[in-house]
């Protein structure tokens, strides 16, 4: 029976280990090739350096032929690289295409400003020429002087209301440039009826040349009240936010054609004219 090992003297426990034992693999190998990952699997072979140390720093790495002995043995060598290998390659630029240049819709420049004064000048004269009617403010003969104009009109005491009212609904809205298609609908529709009745009342006919300003003046407000409808109210307004402030399309056509509607039927059922004739 084998003594207990705690129990042999430095002697046998020498002899114990310098046993041939095949079936029990030794490793072998120093600190530094467990640090760079290398280890070495062998039977009774003495240890062997895969990478001789002094040229692990400097120079390259020379696998060297293991030491044998008077016995064959196999060497089963594991390397675990801690760090990947990189290859230095030239850096490929790939053509790239002139950038297209997009121009910002959003950028308006003056173009608002503008409106902004052309809606604030149509708006504020028919609001002065309404109150001016209503109040007989400078000089003006107030209701009394419009059903003196309109009295060859059956309807004429009428009509000398209902014009001033819906100069002051579009000069207020249009100020305000609020619901500025609606506003410069009625615009449109009050302009067009005074245009109508300045060129009833002119003897020149189409001459434009010999027109006088009573004339011009009601068909250059009604020119601006178009403008107005088809360029929009710009954003400095109320309707700032809706889509017509910046984009008016198919609603302004409608919008100028119902004017241009109201003021045609106005005019023929109010004053029963045909101003052709």
């Amino acid at each position: 029976m084998a003594n207990n090992p705690r129990d042999l003297t430095p002697n046998e426990q020498n002899d114990l280990t310098n046993l041939d034992s095949p079936e029990v693999p030794e490793y072998t190998g120093d600190a530094q090739g467990a640090a760079d990952g290398l280890y070495t699997r062998t039977g009774k072979a003495a240890p062997t350096e895969i990478f001789p140390r002094g040229e692990q720093d400097n120079g390259p790495l020379i696998p060297q032929a293991p030491e044998t002995t008077g016995f064959e043995s196999t060497t089963e060598t594991v390397a675990v690289d801690r760090e990947p290998a990189y290859v230095a390659t030239e850096p490929t630029y790939a053509e790239t295409a002139e950038p297209v240049v997009v121009e910002d819709e959003t950028r308006r420049g003056t173009t608002d400003f503008g409106l902004f004064l052309m809606r604030l000048f149509l708006g504020a004269f028919l609001i002065i020429d309404s109150v001016a009617i209503f109040f007989r403010l400078g000089g003006n003969e107030g209701i009394s002087g419009l059903e003196s104009a309109f009295a060859d009109y059956p309807y004429g005491s009428g009509l000398a209301v209902v014009v001033p009212t819906l100069e002051l609904a579009a000069g207020v809205f249009l100020v305000l440039g609020l619901l500025t298609p609606i506003a410069a609908l009625v615009a449109i529709a009050v302009t067009g009826f005074m245009a109508l009745h300045a060129f009833v009342a002119q003897s020149d006919g189409f001459n434009v040349f010999a027109w006088t300003p009573e004339t011009w003046l009601p068909v250059m407000l009604l020119a601006a009240s178009l403008v107005v409808q088809f360029t929009g109210p710009g954003r400095y307004g109320v309707d700032a936010s809706r889509g017509w402030a910046k984009r008016p399309l198919a609603s302004s056509w409608i919008c100028a054609l119902l004017g241009l509607a109201a003021a045609g039927l106005i005019w023929w059922f109010g004053t029963g004219v045909n101003p052709v004739a």
